[in-house]
């Protein structure tokens, strides 16, 4: 700035005024505040009565507005138009040219600049990458419009080389004011030169900034619309490693601070699921074209989430790492959905072969079930009927013209069809009732139960009515025959009447008969038991004088005498024996037989048995073998009886062997003993097993047998074995032995005197 003689300062564009002025246009905070304060100094100075700064356009065909001031004209200079057709417009000179140009307004105003006076000052900028055009040469501007003037710069003012072209800025004048100095104009030009590079370079900044304002507005709308989406999204690098996630995939795939062990490994199970899942698409050529499945784990439940995983390379610039875009679509419902829809329809086929199956089912029982069956709609016209109704109530194809049939046929279907409409306008579900029927065939009469039934919809109105029609021929035919029968079955029972009170009579005879035989049997059993009693004692006597008479107590004997006195004390043994089993067995079936129970050794009671056998089996030069089992316990029972029954068995064994052996066996079996005598004998042939066990029965019954005895050992043998609880059973092979096995319990019960005759009564009729 410069004093004038009145004290007031003018504006000046030269030493520190210039100076300040830049430093000014440095420290503005934005480009439109510099722009406008340079635009209003270099007003003041070329006092323009307006001024407008431009800029070009990247591509150099257009000036656009950068800021306009001055002279009360609004918008004047937005009718400056410079268009792509415009390569010789004075302001693309000057712009492109970095030359001053000016108008002084001799020849008529130029339409493309409607100004009176004016002239363009250019803004230059140093070049960089991206700048609009290098300085263009002077002889591109050889066809300007008339009037207009390339005003040259002095020699210290010219432009410097290596400047850009960036844009113009133009001043107004009126023709009353004219255009100023040369000397204006140029100090004018040389401070746009200097203001030139720091306004490019603060629209640059201003932009720059502008940019990354849209940029972090549009990375925040994006972050946003990225966090708002349901479906999670994930951008990963080369290694598989997230880069960035939405909320949704960060639920998903990265743990919390304070997250339970079952969350933690529930994101660790998807990281590596979600891992696994790049990497075999990458093994696989690449990234998927369609949508694969993922399964994931959800961290709060726990339950299964499925995935539809769309993955995408991003394109980046050559040189920098590759990142993969992969979204993944929650189709978890879908899947439910879409599997319930499966199976409603895997459902819906089976009910459609089931309703396929039941109709061909009903369609096969309809044409096989004996009765006829019609069904009717609910104007009770027939709409079905199986083929035993069509022969009641249709024409036959073969013979359609008989007369007699169709009348028949119509008959029928007649008083058919008036029993379905009286039902069908009745309020009951259901009737039963009989309808005289003619067979069309042969006119024979046809007595039928019809049994109807109203199918209804949910309205309650009837859709159809089912008759099924039962023959009564057979019931009319069987209730004749009832008849016949109860006639027959009064005479019949007169009859058993008669024939029960003869029988009722018969049984009292034969109760009395059996009472009389009961007590004859008990007085025989009695009589036996009496008489063998008395017999023993004299026998005892004798035997008794006899080994008297032998032990030479009555003086010596001769050897015929001592020979005869042995022949009769064998005798009389043998006779005591008979008669000992004569008393025993009385005593049994008289139930006079006692059983003592009592703590007995098995061992040491069939011990004694084997001292008492071994000399007989000595004498005839037997083999005897036995074995008893050490785990048999002591038993409650008859120690008496039990030697009795081993005594017999071995006894009986000896008799009937002449070589080879006789073994006794015993064994534990459960809660009973086992008891098995065998021997090498004569053996029994198989018809006669059935009587061994009888009352004076043996096998051999001539006069001339080998073998003596009553018959009774065995019978005894039995009825003992029954009055301890126990059971006997014989084999044998003829010509080669016999075995018998006894089985007696371990623990014996105590009887009563009935009890004893019952046992023995069982043991009587067992074989």
């Amino acid at each position: 700035m410069s004093q004038t003689s009145s004290g007031s300062r003018t504006a000046t564009l030269s030493g520190n005024d210039l100076l300040e002025l830049l430093g000014a246009l440095a420290e503005a905070p934005d480009f439109d505040t510099g722009s406008g304060q340079l635009l209003e100094q270099f007003a003041e100075v070329a006092t323009s009565e307006s001024a407008t700064m431009f800029a070009l356009d990247t591509a150099c065909r257009e000036l656009r507005e950068l800021h306009s001031i001055g002279g009360g004209k609004p918008g004047r200079a937005g009718r400056i138009v410079v268009s792509a057709d415009s390569q010789g417009h004075p302001l693309i000179m000057s712009a492109l040219g970095l030359e001053i140009v000016a108008y002084a307004g001799a020849p008529p105003p130029l339409s493309e600049m409607p100004f009176e006076r004016w002239f363009s000052v250019p803004l230059p900028q140093p070049p960089f990458r991206g700048c609009p055009a290098p300085r263009a040469p002077r002889r591109v501007f050889e066809g300007l419009y008339a009037g207009c003037e390339i005003i040259p710069r002095s020699g210290a003012s010219s432009v410097p080389m290596g400047l850009a072209p960036f844009g113009a800025i133009v001043f107004e004048f009126t023709a009353a004011m004219g255009l100023p100095d040369r000397s204006v104009i140029e100090a004018v030009a040389n401070a746009a030169q200097l203001a030139g590079p720091i306004l490019s370079r603060m629209q640059s900044v201003d932009s720059l900034h502008k940019s990354s304002e849209r940029v972090d507005d549009q990375r925040s709308l994006l972050a946003s619309i990225v966090d708002a989406l349901p479906d999670p999204i994930v951008i990963t690098d080369a290694g598989n490693s997230v880069i960035v996630q939405n909320q949704r995939a960060e639920h998903l795939l990265s743990p919390q601070a304070g997250d339970s062990e079952g969350r933690r490994r529930a994101v660790e199970i998807n990281n590596l699921l979600f891992s696994s899942f790049l990497s075999k698409s990458v093994m696989a050529g690449g990234m998927p074209q369609s949508a694969r499945d993922l399964n994931l784990v959800d961290p709060d439940e726990g339950t299964d989430l499925l995935f539809e995983v769309l993955a995408h390379p991003i394109a980046v610039a050559e040189g920098r790492e590759s990142s993969v875009l992969s979204v993944l679509r929650d189709v978890t419902d879908l899947k439910r959905a879409s599997n319930e829809l499966q199976r409603q329809f895997v459902r819906q086929r089976i009910t459609e072969a089931e309703s396929i199956r039941e109709r061909d089912r009903l369609n096969m029982i309809l044409n096989n079930v004996g009765d006829p069956i019609l069904v009717s709609d609910s104007q009770s016209k027939l709409i079905m009927m199986n083929p035993q109704a069509e022969r009641l109530f249709d024409l036959p194809v073969e013979s359609p013209d008989d007369r007699q049939i169709g009348q028949r046929v119509r008959g029928n279907d007649t008083r058919f069809a008036t029993f379905i409409s009286d039902f069908a306008i009745s309020p009951s579900l259901f009737r039963r009732e009989q309808l005289a029927l003619t067979q069309p065939a042969s006119g024979a009469a046809l007595p039928v139960e019809v049994l109807s039934g109203k199918i209804m919809n949910e309205r309650g109105e009837p859709l159809a009515i089912v008759s099924v029609l039962h023959d009564l021929t057979k019931q009319v035919e069987n209730e004749r025959l009832l008849e016949e029968v109860k006639a027959a079955s009064g005479e019949l029972e007169d009859r058993v009447r008669m024939a029960t009170a003869h029988l009722e009579a018969q049984n009292v005879k034969l109760q009395w008969q059996s009472s009389e035989l009961e007590k004859a049997y008990r007085l025989k059993s009695e009589f036996l038991a009496n008489m063998s009693h008395e017999l023993r004692t004299p026998i005892n006597a004798l035997i008794g004088y006899t080994a008297l008479m032998l032990d030479r107590i009555y003086g010596e004997l001769t050897s015929k005498q001592e020979e005869g006195l042995l022949r009769v004390q064998a005798s009389s043994h043998h006779l005591l024996a008979l008669i000992n089993d004569i008393l025993d067995l009385a005593k049994i079936e008289a139930g006079r037989m006692p059983v003592h129970l009592e703590p007995t050794s098995f061992k040491a009671t069939v011990a004694e048995v084997i001292a008492q056998i071994e000399p007989l089996v000595r004498k005839k030069s037997l083999e005897f073998k036995y074995d008893l089992a050490s785990d048999i316990p002591t038993m409650h029972t008859d120690r008496t009886k039990l030697k009795q029954i081993v005594l017999n068995l071995l006894s009986n064994a000896v008799k009937f062997t002449h070589k080879g052996q006789v073994t006794l066996a015993a064994s534990l079996a459960g809660e009973h003993v086992e008891i098995v005598v065998s021997d090498t004998g004569i053996g029994i042939k198989p018809e006669f097993l059935d009587v061994i066990f009888e009352e004076f029965r043996q096998v051999d019954q001539s006069r001339t047998r080998e073998y003596g005895g009553t018959g009774l050992g065995l019978s005894i043998t039995r009825k003992l074995v029954a009055l301890l609880g126990g059971a006997i059973g014989a084999e044998s092979e003829y010509g080669r032995g016999t075995t018998f096995q006894v089985t007696l319990p371990i623990q014996s019960e105590s009887l009563t005197a009935e009890e004893h005759i019952a046992r023995a009564a069982i043991g009587a009729a067992r074989p």
